[in-house]
C-alpha cells in the first residue's frame, strides 16, 4: 500500500517542482532561459521608438505615431545567437522617399540597454517565432 501511495504522489511532486523552476514565456510561447540578460525595463520606450523612427524614415517631419504596446521580455536571433531584450510594437504612419503617404505600419522593436537593437516589419521574429503585439495594453504615442 505504501508503494502505491508513493507512486501516486511522486509524479505530482515532480510536476510541481518542474513547473515552479520553469522559465518565463514570451507571447509566442517559446521558453526563455532563467539566466537570460534582458537588460533593465525601458521606462523611456516611447521616446526610443520615436527617436529610432525619426532617424530611420525618409521624412521624419511626416511621421504620425499611433499606438505602442507596453514592453515585455522577448528574444530574437542574430547570426544564430539569441539576443534578449524588451519587445515593443508601434503603429507608425510615414511617407516614402517621394513624400507619398504609405499609411500605418506595425513595427516590432527589440530594446536592450536603452537602445533599439532590432526591428521587424514582418509577422515573424525568427522561424517558428511569431510577432505578437496583442498584449492588451495599447497606448497612444504623444
Amino acid at each position: 500500500m505504501r508503494k502505491i501511495k508513493t507512486l501516486c504522489v511522486l509524479p505530482a511532486i515532480l510536476l510541481a517542482a518542474f513547473s515552479t523552476t520553469g522559465s518565463a514565456r514570451p507571447a509566442g510561447g517559446l521558453a526563455l532561459p532563467a539566466g537570460a540578460d534582458f537588460g533593465a525595463y525601458p521606462p523611456d520606450y516611447q521616446s526610443l521608438v520615436r527617436s529610432w523612427s525619426e532617424q530611420n524614415f525618409s521624412h521624419p517631419e511626416m511621421l504620425r505615431f499611433g499606438h505602442v504596446s507596453r514592453p515585455r521580455r522577448e528574444w530574437t536571433l542574430e547570426h544564430a545567437r539569441k539576443v534578449y531584450g524588451w519587445s515593443v510594437c508601434a503603429m507608425i504612419s510615414a511617407s516614402n522617399a517621394y513624400g507619398m503617404d504609405i499609411g500605418p505600419q506595425t513595427i516590432w522593436f527589440l530594446i536592450h540597454a536603452g537602445k533599439v537593437v532590432d526591428i521587424r516589419q514582418t509577422h515573424t521574429i525568427s522561424p517558428g517565432h511569431p510577432v505578437d503585439c496583442n498584449d492588451g495594453k495599447v497606448r497612444a504615442l504623444g
